[in-house]
């Protein structure tokens, strides 16, 4: 399997760009669900919002590299489909990739406002580069959960809505051509 993209075909590290990123955003949410499941304060409490915090870091680190790769490769040719849908996916991959981008950001922000350190698996803490103002860290917090959140979920489920649309009604392997 070639790495690169190709017009006709998504290269090996396209599909793994997709699909790590799939497991990375699970990850991530799996993590700070535990960590809103355990009591408040408790060693678990605390492991659980720092993993979520180290892979959202690893999530957006992951997404500038697939950004990057992405850009300097060519797309395959789209599907042949009506200019709205186009247009359609192309808005919802953007706002995927802003999203994406929009969670970490707001997140190791979010911290750094409320003075709560941001380590990545112990390895490393980020340091703290804003001052303390916990206001504003609210009003960031407010932005992560309420805005990017729903947003994130939105257009993942449009995303998903749409690969299985064009794979059970259209029946033109879209998915086929992102699967490994």
């Amino acid at each position: 399997m070639d790495m690169r993209n190709s017009t006709k075909a998504w290269g090996g590290l396209a599909k793994a760009f997709n699909w790590l990123s799939v497991l990375l955003l699970i990850a991530v949410w799996v993590a700070v669900t535990l960590h809103e499941e355990a009591a408040k304060d408790s060693v678990e409490y605390v492991k659980y919002i720092m993993l979520h915090k180290a892979l959202g870091v690893s999530l957006g680190a992951f997404v500038v590299a697939r950004l990057i790769w992405r850009s300097s490769n060519v797309t395959p040719t789209p599907l042949a489909a009506p200019a709205w849908q186009q247009k359609a996916a192309s808005l919802v991959h953007a706002g995927l990739y802003l999203a994406l981008l929009a969670m970490p950001i707001t997140g190791m922000v979010m911290s750094q406002l409320a003075g709560k350190p941001v380590s990545w698996f112990g390895v490393f803490e980020f340091p703290q580069v804003l001052d303390v103002n916990k206001e504003l860290a609210g009003q960031v917090k407010d932005l992560h959960e309420d805005v990017f959140w729903p947003l994130l979920v939105l257009l993942t489920l449009g995303h998903i809505a749409a690969a299985m649309f064009h794979q059970f009604v259209l029946k033109d392997n879209l998915i086929k051509r992102m699967m490994p």
